[in-house]
């Protein structure tokens, strides 16, 4: 595959480390169209490069997203995660109310199997406050979409999970070294502490665990990381 403005032909391969959409701006990980050259660091969500002209609003059976190529929707913010609109994107052709979404967002799984018995769903609306950044909603316009569990207990908003991968990542280049995961793994000690401190009554270390799965599955299904976190949250908690 090649691109109009790039000479050089782009390949559908696994992204070794997280990297930047060129057409969307925003974070991915996996699977990805990138450049043959790779002293180019050029990439792109596989939703980006081969997108549907249609979508179906995963929530709504009358809302239908329509994809654009605009390099910007001056003030809007994507409907699943609450960033800028600087790219490609899908805009929804509702009358009464207009939403946008980047293409990586619409492709998140609806439902994760995180824990023996325990399946998270992908809702709209978050339920309850999100075990990240202890908030229902992610800001006034936007409320986020997050996964939950059938309980109500474990909330996790896709973004936020995104935000801490991004922070991890930033830190990695930092500090010299080329594994992001690595530092996410360093800053899970204080997150699963605050985390399970909310977690209280009999069921408290089934429960301490649950969480800890439960995200690390999360994190393992938006990098593609095929270890995963579950390991180590496993032995944090223990």
């Amino acid at each position: 595959m090649s691109q109009c403005s790039h000479n050089h032909n782009f390949l559908l391969k696994s992204a070794k480390h997280p990297y930047f959409c060129q057409r969307c701006g925003q974070l991915g990980f996996g699977m990805s169209y990138s450049c043959e050259k790779s002293e180019c660091n050029l990439f792109s969500h596989k939703e980006c490069e081969k997108p549907k002209s249609l979508v179906q609003h995963p929530f709504s059976t009358k809302c239908v997203f329509k994809f654009y190529t605009n390099r910007s929707v001056k003030g809007c913010l994507c409907h699943v995660c609450g960033k800028n609109i600087k790219g490609y994107h899908y805009g929804c052709s509702c009358n009464f109310v207009k939403r946008y979404a980047h293409p990586s967002c619409l492709a998140y799984q609806p439902t994760l199997e995180a824990f023996d018995g325990l399946t998270m769903n992908l809702h709209k609306v978050a339920p309850a406050t999100c075990l990240i950044c202890n908030n229902k909603n992610l800001c006034s316009k936007v409320d986020g979409w997050a996964y939950v569990s059938p309980c109500g207990l474990y909330c996790y908003h896709v973004s936020c999970v995104m935000n801490i991968i991004n922070e991890n990542w930033k830190k990695a280049f930092m500090k010299g070294t080329c594994d992001p995961f690595q530092t996410i793994r360093d800053r899970f000690p204080a997150d699963m502490n605050r985390m399970t401190q909310m977690v209280t009554g009999k069921k408290k270390a089934k429960d301490r665990k649950k969480v800890a799965t439960a995200l690390s599955v999360i994190f393992n299904v938006l990098t593609g990381n095929p270890k995963g976190l579950i390991g180590d949250a496993k032995t944090i908690i223990s």
